[in-house]
């Protein structure tokens, strides 16, 4: 199977399609993003809500000069690997969009996108790709979701999740498969409540208002949960309204550790927070501002906005592939860059002599120490500051763990690793193609890529999650 994941590498003429022409298609491909791939006269049409093996009517929505972008009218023929999804909002919600995709051809998807992007951006004809590491759990696997307020034509409030393809429309959210059903009951119970208390939402648009999110952070290996009410800053006359639903909820709900009420004063419409309201302190309605969630045998401490994976299931699993990579021994010294919160860090520590984390993000830092504080270590540290500027600041260290944002390797920061040739480098990635674009950076300088594998952190989405093994020749 052949992925395309660039348009401008089709070797394709302008398409003769116009807009809304509605042709015959048959589906052969996934492309990057998850859409479906077909050809009509030669010519590239990515079309959404398509899977490999179906025949459909598409109709023509886009036409460049290289491909065509369309979508999906009406199936003549379903693909044999199309199954039920479970979940009555599928097609409507943004999320969970291969829920109608079977598991297993998900997981062949992801393992040959590792693959092809190894050969085709990084240059190696044979990489040692292993068995794609598949999830146990591919429903309510989700340790935080962030719900949206709305209202809609008639006034009346919802709370739910965004339609795909609009910031401003929310859909009423009866059931989500993707963190728990406990969950599921606190999205009710806020709704009913919010609806007796007469608590208006906040309208995306008209930007007016006072209930904008609804935050849940939940353990899974833990048994705390996290929720946070997020509201606009129009909250005056409210207050004892929104402290009677926060003691209604931790009333109904004892698994609540911690009830926060926080404010996002901007316009945008993203689940964030810059102000807590009066007289409340760090925006605590009940109990503490955070919860712990533990990976193996060390606990971590999660507050509101801080990073966790948000598949702790998988990630247990991710981090015991970088201790397999990495050859862990009490003799190495390990520098761990992009830390975040420094649960790499943490959850090495007692297999190796000394860990130094890099995070330019100063909160994740003041995290990560709180973590490597409460499980009792002093061996770990960790360092604000940008990679590439401080790595030759940092004491010897032989081997190097890498957890890049989705961009992957600063080009200076890839420069300065190699000049300390590290004997084994660890790569995590979330991002196939920047991956490979920096494993070839490595090879050209001095490194053999020796074992490589795909972890499937977000099932019945494209996303993938890869581990690979550098090794200095």
């Amino acid at each position: 199977m052949v992925f395309i994941r660039n348009v401008q590498q089709l070797s394709v003429k302008a398409c003769e399609l116009k807009k809304n022409d509605v042709i015959k298609l048959q589906v052969t491909d996934l492309a990057y993003g998850g859409r479906g791939v077909a050809e009509e006269g030669g010519k590239v049409v990515f079309v959404e809500k398509g899977l490999p093996g179906d025949i459909l009517d598409v109709r023509i929505k886009k036409v460049k000069p290289d491909y065509c972008e369309g979508v999906t009218e009406r199936i003549i023929q379903p693909s044999p690997h199309r199954c039920e999804p479970l979940c009555q909002h599928f097609g409507i919600c943004g999320g969970c969009r291969w829920q109608n995709y079977n598991y297993n051809m998900q997981l062949k998807f992801k393992a040959d996108q590792l693959k092809e992007s190894l050969m085709r951006i990084g240059g190696l004809s044979n990489p040692p790709v292993e068995p794609i590491i598949g999830a146990k759990k591919i429903y309510f696997y989700r340790n935080k979701m962030e719900f949206s307020f709305n209202r809609d034509k008639n006034n009346n409030n919802l709370l739910g999740l965004h339609q795909t393809g609009f910031f401003d429309r929310v859909f009423d959210l009866n059931k989500c498969y993707l963190q728990s059903e406990l969950s599921n009951e606190i999205v009710k119970f806020v709704k009913d409540e919010c609806h007796r208390l007469h608590l208006p939402a906040y309208h995306i648009r008209n930007h007016d208002g006072l209930m904008r999110f609804l935050v849940i952070r939940e353990s899974k290996f833990d048994s705390g949960v996290l929720v946070n009410i997020v509201t606009g800053k129009d909250y005056h006359g409210y207050e004892d309204s929104i402290v009677e639903l926060g003691k209604n909820l931790a009333d109904r709900f004892n698994r609540i550790e911690s009830l926060l009420w926080t404010i996002n004063s901007k316009k945008a419409n993203i689940a964030k927070w810059d102000m807590y309201p009066e007289k409340l302190k760090n925006g605590i309605l009940y109990g503490r501002d955070h919860i712990y969630e533990k990976l193996g045998r060390y606990r971590f401490r999660v507050s509101a906005d801080s990073f966790f994976q948000t598949n702790p299931y998988q990630a247990q699993i991710l981090y015991d592939t970088v201790v397999d990579y990495g050859q862990l021994s009490g003799l190495d010294d390990v520098c761990d860059l992009y830390c975040g919160t420094g649960t790499i860090s943490v959850y090495i520590s007692g297999l190796v002599r000394s860990v130094v984390g890099v995070e330019s993000v100063a909160q994740a830092v003041f995290d990560a120490r709180i973590n490597a504080e409460e499980n009792g270590l002093n061996n770990v540290d960790f360092i604000v500051g940008n990679v590439e500027d401080i790595i030759f600041e940092l004491r010897k260290f032989n081997k190097v763990i890498l957890d890049p944002p989705r961009a992957g390797l600063h080009p200076k920061a890839l420069e300065k690793i190699v000049e300390i040739s590290p004997e084994i480098v660890v790569y995590v990635s979330c991002n196939p193609t920047t991956l490979a674009r920096d494993i070839a950076g490595f090879i050209q300088n001095g490194y053999n890529l020796q074992r490589a594998v795909a972890v499937d952190m977000f099932p019945h989405t494209y996303h993938i999650e890869s581990v690979v093994k550098l090794v200095h020749r």
